[in-house]
């Protein structure tokens, strides 16, 4: 065998890397790029529909709050909003009382709904597939049901003409942005 028969066992040298990215480095890094922006828009509208139900639930609260705050007060005579006092002479209701906090207290009055920017709105009960009830108040009058019985109380929607005469057990629910219900606190008003 001659030597130019004789098969070469060399290789090609490599070519010469130059040490900036190619095209195929560049392409991955706009994705990576891209998928980081995604991920923290996602983070930033994810922080926004959090903030909205802390503000649900602080509606929810401030309701509560003014409420325990003026139980015992309007069970003594010459209390500031008269159609929430007690009364052992007139029936009073809960309809009137309402109308009357919207109008007197401001703190009450300027409550927003967190996701449509709209008046708070008292309803029956949350809803996961009725979204109009999202960010909504639920008040529920709580009435103990006879000695004896499995259960012990039973709550059910606070009316226009529920009486207020009296002391009255009460639970403040709000509905959370998928619709579902948030316990907020059970008191005597």
């Amino acid at each position: 065998m001659s030597q130019t028969d004789a098969p070469t066992d060399q290789a090609k040298p490599a070519p010469a890397v130059s040490g900036y990215p190619n095209i195929w480095d560049i392409l991955f890094l706009i994705f990576l790029t891209f998928a980081l922006v995604c991920v923290a828009w996602v983070g930033v509208l994810s922080h926004e529909e959090g903030n909205k139900n802390e503000v649900t639930k602080q509606n929810g609260e401030a309701w509560v709050k003014w409420l325990k705050d003026n139980s015992e007060p309007r069970m003594q005579e010459d209390f500031a909003i008269e159609s929430c006092a007690a009364s052992a002479m007139e029936r009073r209701r809960w309809g009137d009382c309402y109308n009357d906090i919207l109008e007197n207290v401001k703190e009450i009055k300027a409550l927003k709904n967190a996701f449509t920017d709209e008046p708070l709105a008292f309803i029956a009960k949350c809803d996961p597939k009725d979204k109009s009830t999202v960010g909504s108040i639920i008040l529920e009058k709580i009435v103990p049901t006879p000695p004896g019985s499995a259960v012990a109380t039973v709550a059910s929607q606070m009316v226009e003409m529920d009486a207020i005469d009296t002391k009255v057990a009460l639970k403040v629910t709000v509905c959370d942005k998928g619709g579902y219900p948030i316990k907020v606190d059970e008191f005597e008003f």
